[in-house]
């Protein structure tokens, strides 16, 4: 279990900011792993195809073991519009001896799996023995997969994860850091000021005003990612919700005929209009429907597990339950 205790001041200071780099890297282990990630295969093997004859190998030689990185390959995002071009040239700058003392350590925790692995071993020393060197080859690999496997998706995934910063920006304001960090992932909970991530490892860590960056990653799927290091603020990865629509076409009904037929209209109408937090009164005037109407309506989706209430202040706001964005995704109503 990972505790990361958040101060008032922290919790003034969380920021959401989505991060090529972090998509990109994350994706080179969807890659390899194909079969642990198995949402993003028609990804993945697209991919594949426009990597055919292109030179990965310092993308193998810097990756972790075990499915843990060195901290160093993603550093958390400074900005929310940040380009690739902007974190690789951070990423280029990193020091040649935190590369090494962070490679080290992950090499001293692993050991165990270390010794049933000699040719990870073997990998790993490469980049002790020329941390420079391998940043170089690293950072030149990276640009060009980003490229080729990356860069003909990123508009599409740019746009799923600024949406998914807008809703959960409005879940903050609206409903404040327990709305917040409860929709995140199962595993992960507010409570008090403490922030608990149901994790493998142990680690208790204080954010000491620092704040908290949150990275919504599709090719983090399905994991919670943590990054804790001195030198940044601590920053958690998490998949937004929808990843597996990214990859398919899309296949609407027409008119939202086979939602209507499931829920009625006016029903598949107002679960709908729910993608962002909505008041009655908002809902009425923007459907079109007297605020009666549209209360019964969300009455039945709320008994049905689709819709769940959110106050703020004398206001109270609906928007979708888990089951009810999953509902849309069936349809192929989200955007």
């Amino acid at each position: 279990m990972i505790t990361i205790h958040l101060s008032a001041d922290d919790l003034a200071r969380v920021r959401m900011a989505p991060s090529p780099l972090w998509e990109t890297v994350c994706s080179f282990g969807v890659l390899t792993n194909p079969n642990r990630h198995s949402v993003h295969a028609p990804w993945a093997r697209r991919a594949r195809q426009m990597l055919s004859g292109a030179d990965v190998s310092p993308l193998v030689v810097a990756m972790g073991i075990g499915g843990r990185c060195p901290d160093y390959l993603s550093p958390p995002p400074e900005a929310p519009h940040a380009t690739f071009r902007d974190e690789l040239e951070r990423l280029e700058a990193t020091p040649p001896d935190v590369i090494y003392e962070e490679v080290e350590a992950l090499m001293q925790g692993e050991a165990k799996l270390l010794s049933r692995l000699p040719h990870e071993k073997v990998r790993m020393q490469r980049v002790l023995d020329d941390p420079e060197g391998s940043l170089k080859r690293l950072v030149a690999a990276l640009d060009r997969y980003h490229e080729l496997a990356i860069g003909p998706y990123w508009p599409r995934i740019r746009e799923h994860l600024e949406a998914d910063v807008l809703r959960r920006g409005q879940a903050l304001v609206l409903g404040g850091a327990e709305a917040f960090f409860s929709g995140l992932d199962s595993r992960v909970s507010f409570r008090g000021e403490v922030l608990v991530l149901d994790q493998p490892h142990e680690a208790a860590i204080e954010a000491a005003g620092r704040g908290i960056t949150l990275v919504p990653c599709v090719f983090s799927w399905p994991h919670v990612l943590t990054l804790v290091d001195s030198r940044f603020r601590p920053a958690l990865a998490y998949a937004p919700r929808g990843v597996a629509k990214l990859w398919t076409s899309s296949r609407s009904a027409p008119n939202g005929t086979a939602l209507e037929a499931a829920l009625s209209p006016s029903r598949a109408s107002v679960l709908k209009s729910l993608l962002l937090p909505r008041t009655t009164t908002e809902l009425a005037q923007e459907l079109g429907l007297s605020p009666a109407a549209i209360s019964a309506h969300l009455s039945r989706l709320k008994v049905a597990g689709l819709a769940e209430p959110l106050r703020s202040g004398n206001r109270v706001y609906y928007r979708l339950s888990f089951a009810g964005e999953s509902l849309l995704e069936i349809f192929s109503e989200t955007d």
